[in-house]
Parts: C-alpha cells; sequence; structure tokens
C-alpha cells in the first residue's frame, strides 16, 4: 500500500507538472507591467509623487500584457496624461504623452534641464498659480537660531507639476504640505535637493505672467527680525 502511495504521489506530481507547462506554453512566461491604482485625471503631470501614489508595476502572463503597455514607473514619469487614467487601467504610451510646456523659451527643455520635485510649504493657498509653464521664485529657510535666515535660492524657474499633500503622509519638514516639481538645470537640481533634504522650510512663490525682472542677492537673518 506504501508503494502504492508513493506511485501515486509521482503520477499527481507528474501531472500537475504537465498541467502547468501546457499554461505556460500557452500564456507565456511573467512579464511586468505598469497599471493604475488610482484614478488619475486628464492632463495631470506624472511626477515621482503621482508615480508612487498612483501607479504600480505588476508580473502577469505575456499573453494578457497590451504591447504598449510600460513597464515600469521610471517610464511614466515626466509625461502627461492625454484622456485620464482609472484604478485598474493599465498605463501605456496611448495613455500618456510629452509634457507640454509654454513656447516661451527659457520654459522649453534644454540640454542641461532636469526635473527635479521637492516639498514645499505654504503652497496650499498658491496652488491654482503653480500651473505647468508657470513661473516661481525659491525661498529657502535655513534651520533655526541665531544664524538662520531666508533667502532667494532662485529666480523665474518653470513649474512641471504641483501636487498638494495628504495630511500626515509627506513626513518631510514640518510645514510641507505639497509637492512641487521644478524644470531646473543641473546646478539648480543640486540646490533644490539640497534645500530639501537640508533646509527647514522651502518655499516658491508665482511671479506675475510677464514679470521677467531679476533681483540682486535677498537674505534676511533671524537677527534682523524685530529691529
Amino acid at each position: 500500500m506504501l508503494g502504492a502511495s508513493a506511485v501515486c504521489a509521482g503520477l499527481a506530481v507528474s501531472a500537475v507538472d504537465r498541467y502547468a507547462a501546457e499554461v505556460d506554453a500557452q500564456v507565456g512566461p511573467l512579464v511586468p507591467v505598469l497599471i493604475a491604482t488610482r484614478d488619475v485625471p486628464p492632463g495631470r503631470l506624472v511626477t515621482p509623487l503621482v508615480a508612487a501614489r498612483a501607479l504600480a508595476e505588476r508580473d502577469v502572463p505575456e499573453r494578457f500584457a497590451p504591447p504598449t503597455a510600460l513597464r515600469s514607473r521610471a517610464q511614466a514619469v515626466g509625461r502627461a496624461v492625454s484622456s485620464g487614467l482609472r484604478a485598474g487601467d493599465y498605463v501605456g504610451a496611448l495613455q500618456l504623452r510629452p509634457a507640454r510646456t509654454r513656447r516661451s523659451p527659457s520654459a522649453r527643455w534644454s540640454g542641461d534641464a532636469r526635473l527635479v520635485e521637492i516639498a514645499v510649504a505654504g503652497a496650499r493657498s498658491v496652488a491654482a498659480a503653480l500651473r505647468p509653464g508657470a513661473f516661481v521664485d525659491v525661498l529657502v529657510t535655513s534651520e533655526r537660531g541665531a544664524d538662520a535666515r531666508t533667502f532667494l535660492a532662485l529666480q523665474r524657474v518653470p513649474v512641471a507639476g504641483f501636487e498638494p499633500g495628504e495630511t500626515g503622509s509627506l513626513g518631510e519638514a514640518e510645514a510641507a504640505d505639497g509637492r512641487v516639481t521644478l524644470r531646473a538645470t543641473l546646478r539648480q537640481a543640486v540646490l533644490l535637493t539640497a534645500a530639501d533634504n537640508f533646509a527647514r522650510e522651502v518655499r516658491v512663490i508665482p511671479r506675475a505672467p510677464g514679470d521677467q525682472r531679476r533681483y540682486g542677492t535677498l537674505a534676511i537673518g533671524a537677527g534682523r527680525l524685530g529691529r
């Protein structure tokens, strides 16, 4: 009886293996695809934050993967949603398009252009002005103390996108309430990343349309307040 049981078990395993091989032959191996995990409205720029919150990488049988489906979040970042995404949709070339920018020369991509995303404070009240193609000045406030100061770090930086923060979900600087994606040079991107990591607060101040003025060094230290 023990021998018969062993033979039956072996036959069962063999049958399962054959069935699995037949299924693999029909549907193909697993391949990575990108899907939407929540609704994304048309025109929304896919920033790193949007990709992390609304897109996910999944493995599906090759037979069921759309030929135009993207394979990773990195392929979607920097592009805009063309007709809207719903949770569960595959994300592919037909659902995304290159991000549109103003035709102003200073807003166009150049060989040194980068997309950099930073946490910002006080942005909810000016969210309507943080549309793609708008220009902002960047203010950075260093840590508290006698040597703390707020200074004008960058001027007329083009906005690529803005995402309001979800209450309690950011985990960055205490006053951060959203993340803005800026189109910057490599040198500017390094400065913005350092500010995002080390400064107490970063704010973006929208420019009025057509305002092309440039300012000299502007900085106010903590010691000058109240004088």
